[in-house]
């Protein structure tokens, strides 16, 4: 019988090769090629901006397409196994639920985290090309705020990865793309729903925007944070802490029940 770490690392290695080989990673790599060469060039039309121009569309690209990735690579874990049949295969052995998971989350996160540092590279390399024009400690000090901008981007990607694999649980691979599409996007606009219950003069109207805003996931401080830091804002070590807990307490939640519905699931 297998331990659970050797069980957790085989199902880890082969969801991070089925990824690698999906041409869809590959086109989104070129599109963020094609974004970072876009804000080259918006950065050459901004007069003494253009480092910080392309940081800003880099980084922003960054984060678009490596939450496309996570969402439609999470969104099809378990879809994939039933699909292919494999599945049963896996659970014929002695396999649980929480391996099963736990596996598939690492193996598309290792995959995600390749894709995110790919993209990070390439745009450090296109920010290295200014130096002939700018002093080379202003370059140094961008690129060292890319380095953490990017830690940030791929701590966002891991939530929205464990968002996508809870959902793919139990729903199809549509609903649960529109799922996490959608609480990644509210994730970012929860203070506007907050102060929408502000302003209605009915108490029981504020208090449920107010409900809203505490059990949605506050993906927006992530990225206020992250937009801070490439602007030359000193770490916070405090709040930082309190980002990478809270995005691990919400990691650890949404995989834990994803195990248990796995669990529950009839695959023999």
């Amino acid at each position: 019988m297998l331990d659970s770490p050797t069980v957790v690392l085989s199902l880890s290695i082969n969801t991070f090769r089925e990824l690698v080989r999906d041409r869809m990673l590959y086109a989104f790599v070129v599109f963020a090629v094609l974004v970072t060469a876009l804000g080259i060039l918006l950065g050459s039309l901004s007069a003494g901006q253009t480092m910080r121009t392309l940081s800003d569309i880099g980084l922003a690209g960054t984060a678009l397409i490596g939450g496309i990735v996570a969402v439609f690579s999470g969104a099809n874990l378990v879809y994939k196994e039933l699909e292919k049949k494999t599945v049963y295969i896996i659970f014929s052995k002695p396999v649980t639920g929480w391996q099963f998971i736990l596996g598939k989350y690492l193996g598309t996160s290792l995959c995600l985290a390749l894709v995110v540092f790919a993209m990070g590279a390439f745009l450090a390399g296109a920010l290295a090309l200014f130096n002939a024009t700018v002093l080379t400690e202003r370059a140094a000090g961008f690129l060292w705020l890319i380095s953490r901008s990017i830690l940030l981007v791929y701590l966002e990607l891991l939530f929205v990865t464990a968002m996508a694999t809870f959902f793919s649980t139990f729903t199809t691979p549509v609903m649960s793309v529109l799922f996490t599409s959608s609480l990644w996007l509210i994730g970012h606009f929860g203070q506007s729903l907050r102060d929408i219950g502000r302003l209605s003069e009915n108490p029981a109207v504020t208090q449920f925007f107010n409900m809203l805003y505490w059990m949605l996931p506050d993906l927006a401080s992530l990225t206020r944070f992250r937009g801070d830091l490439l602007h030359g804002q000193e770490l916070n070590m405090q709040l930082i802490w309190y980002l990478l807990c809270y995005v691990v307490a919400y990691i650890v939640l949404l995989l834990t029940v994803a195990a248990i519905i796995t669990e529950n699931r009839e695959f023999q």
